[in-house]
């Protein structure tokens, strides 16, 4: 049974597992929670606790507490404000001082998020009543603002602490709730990347509300279309054989087969909205070819298997029947993992694991301090009975007997051997790369929630290591494959997607390419791209006695802005595909604040761009992440926006009506400066703003129907020092980004 759980060295829950629910309440009291049963994502509501004391008395400096998970971001709660959001009131019914404290991040791991009671005079007894209300309306202010995840259950954490010790007191738990979607503002098409003449593919098509949960559509039918293509294919050249459409979630899955050889993409219209969503490139084969692409995600996140929302089953579910995923591993911090929920995971891995299908690989994150070797996902080959964790965050009647790995050094002593392989990322605590062991660490994530850490990748780069690289979600709201920031309480950006050519949708197809390296990432778009070098593919290791010849082929879900070829830590050479239009302007801001997880590094850019002498007209937002960014054009003179960056791209198109002498004022935290409109007309400003590799581009905007796919090839003759890897970045006008694993290439003969 589970005795406690807490941080070492932290305050811990005692969950008291022997008392039934009546002697709970009889001993240390009950609190009954007034509150919708279901709730809309986003919105605003209010939410009353009711607690009554029991036999034990809660003097001056004893505390009650109301916590709830890690992922349910309910917003702020402020108790200085009445007419304002997520105002707090608290009374009794006897003269009791009670002082009100809320956390944002409190000192109960996983229950982070807290409101903390102290009595501050006087006695709470037996029998005695405190009344909480958490956006209290009263004064004209909005509420509370809803959890902006879907979940299907989630619950409050109700404690007691009577002596203001290091124990709280878990008092039976209230009735869960649930938090559904709103309305659709948005439509997604998923496709898989391969297709076979006459062999059934699956489409999903999903609407999303605001905050990127899966929104249902309503009655009215979609409508499917095949987007234009070459002359030389047939148009339509696919025949749907079933359509189904589920509300939970909601999600209309067509099967479907094509007749013709060719790359393909399709469009959905949900006609009574106008609501249209492309799909990612299907490229159909007469026969099968020796290697295919993959979609997926190694890093997918956790669940209340860990420190996440949702069940693990739903978690797999979402993957395969929302995301659209091929193969997926669930990793939740080892910290958290009792044996009996070790034993539910490798269980429900092998339910759905369901080679040709859905492939699961069973996981976990390893997850010490950073100092002692950071989080790393250990993905098995195998089932495995045993789980060696970094350390517990839980005290058992029972507990395992298997010894933990507290530092890197004991983990790859006890994993040197073993048919794993980890993903090394930046994460709650980012992966600490002086300790590395080639056999079995060959990957490295370049994208997840956490942000966009192309500086994580080029420090692996810098000291020698060979990986491939990966991106995923690292999500926590049970959404792997489509997960989002919500209001940014946890996460920056939305997941990104591995994609993997493989020689089949089985555990040891997949298995021996990522072992390859034969694996790239992006930050969500589900870009094909294709990169060798003198012939040998993404993640090799070769030998030239000449000039390395780079060749790439990429098919983007949107036109192509740019594509750079980099050896090593630096670009080679750039590739500007998109024409600027000299009609509009771009601005963006980008970067991260400093290195390390999530919050680190967060740039909130919130802003102004003020014109003199003329007008903006037509402002059109590129890259915003979460629902709270926004750009507004309060006057002709005026831009203003809500946004922040972790790595990633965000900003802006506009026309600006004026002459070339106009001034424009850019006004942000990170950075302030002015400049003509003829300094960025003609090509872009960058200004430095510090941190790493934050800066603002102000220049002509890149058209954005341009060019899709494009072919490059390029001949490198500089001498080559070493072993020099050559990888590629491609950049769509709406900041899709694709980065494939690096080529490992060393010179046999020097030139002359």
């Amino acid at each position: 049974m589970l005795l406690t759980s807490g941080k070492p060295g932290f305050p811990h829950v005692w969950h008291l597992p022997a008392l039934a629910d009546e002697e709970r309440a009889a001993r240390y009291g009950q609190g009954v929670v007034e509150m919708a049963s279901h709730l809309t994502a986003g919105e605003y509501t209010t939410v009353t606790f009711h607690f009554t004391l029991g036999d034990t008395p809660l003097p001056e400096g004893g505390r009650l507490r109301v916590a709830w998970r890690w992922p349910i971001d309910w917003h702020d709660l402020q108790t200085t404000d009445p007419a304002g959001d997520g105002y707090v009131t608290v009374t009794t019914d006897q003269a009791v001082g009670v002082a009100v404290a809320f956390q944002q991040l409190g000192d109960l791991d996983p229950w982070m998020h807290c409101l903390d009671l102290q009595v501050t005079a006087g006695t709470l007894r037996k029998g005695d009543e405190l009344h909480l209300v958490c956006g209290d309306r009263t004064h004209g202010g909005r509420g509370w603002r809803a959890p902006t995840c879907r979940v299907n259950a989630a619950h409050f954490l109700l404690l007691i602490n009577p002596d203001n010790s290091e124990r709280w007191l878990r008092l039976a738990d209230p009735p869960s709730f649930a938090v559904t979607a709103g309305a659709p503002t948005r439509l997604v098409a998923v496709a898989p990347a391969e297709g076979i003449v006459n062999e059934p593919i699956t489409l999903l098509v999903r609407g999303e509300d605001r905050w990127g949960n899966p929104a249902p559509l309503g009655n009215d039918p979609l409508h499917l279309a095949q987007c234009a293509s070459p002359p030389t294919l047939p148009n339509p050249a696919f025949v749907v054989d079933a359509c189904t459409t589920t509300d939970n979630p909601a999600v209309t899955r067509y099967t479907l087969h094509f007749n013709e050889p060719g790359d393909y993409r399709l469009r959905a219209t949900l006609p009574t909205t106008n609501l249209q969503a492309e799909s990612n490139t299907v490229r159909v084969h007469a026969a099968r070819p020796s290697h295919q692409l993959f979609w997926g995600d190694l890093h997918s996140g956790q669940t209340e298997v860990g420190c996440g929302a949702g069940t693990l089953a739903e978690h797999y579910q979402f993957a395969r029947d929302v995301a659209g995923l091929q193969f997926v591993t669930h990793q939740a911090n080892d910290h958290y993992i009792t044996l009996p929920l070790w034993n539910h995971t490798r269980a429900l891995a092998a339910t759905f694991h369901e080679p040709d299908n859905f492939v699961v690989f069973l996981g976990c994150e390893w997850s010490p301090p950073t100092e002692d070797g950071g989080d790393r996902n250990v993905i098995y080959r195998d089932d495995e009975t045993r789980l060696r964790r970094s350390g517990r965050y839980y005290t058992e009647s029972d507990p395992d007997p298997e010894p933990d790995l507290p530092t890197a050094s004991d983990f790859h002593a006890a994993f040197a051997d073993e048919p794993i392989m980890v993903n090394m990322h930046v994460g709650g605590r980012p992966t600490n790369l002086d300790y590395h062991l080639p056999a079995i660490e060959p990957l490295a994530e370049i994208h997840s929630t956490h942000g966009t850490s192309e500086w994580f990748v080029m420090d692996a780069l810098r000291r020698g290591y060979r990986v491939g690289i990966t991106a995923g979600a690292d999500g926590v709201t049970g959404r792997p494959g489509a997960d989002h920031p919500g209001w940014r309480l946890n996460r920056n950006v939305r997941s990104g997607l591995t994609a993997v050519y493989a020689t089949a949708l089985t555990r040891e197809g997949l298995w021996e390419a990522f072992h390859a390296r034969r694996c790239y990432g992006t930050n969500g778009a589900r870009i094909r791209l294709w990169f060798e070098v003198d012939g040998q593919p993404m993640g090799a290791t070769c030998a030239t006695d000449g000039q390395p010849v780079i060749k790439l082929a990429v098919q983007g879900t949107a036109a192509i802005e740019r594509v750079d070829l980099l050896r090593g830590t630096e670009v080679l050479t750039s590739w500007q595909i998109a024409r600027p239009d000299a009609a509009r302007l771009r601005v963006l801001w980008s970067g991260t604040e400093t290195l390390g997880t999530a919050r680190a590094q967060r740039v909130v850019w919130d802003g102004t761009l003020q014109l003199t002498d003329g007008a903006f007209t037509d402002v059109q937002p590129i890259g915003l992440q979460s629902a709270d960014d926004g750009v507004q054009l309060p006057d002709a003179h005026t831009i203003t926006w809500q946004s922040a960056t972790a790595g990633n791209f965000a900003g802006f198109t506009v026309q600006a009506v004026a002459d070339g002498d106009s001034r424009l004022h850019f006004t942000a935290a990170p950075c302030t400066f002015a400049c003509t409109l003829n300094q960025v007309r003609l090509a872009p400003l960058v200004v430095d703003a510090g941190g790493v590799n934050r800066r603002v581009t102000i220049g002509p905007a890149p058209r954005p129907d341009g060019p899709a796919a494009v072919e490059l090839c390029y001949r490198d003759t500089q001498p080559l020092d070493g072993e020099i890897p050559y990888w590629v970045r491609v950049m769509q006008v709406d900041q899709g980004v694709a980065w494939s694993s690096p080529v490992y290439v060393t010179r046999t003969v020097q030139m002359s």
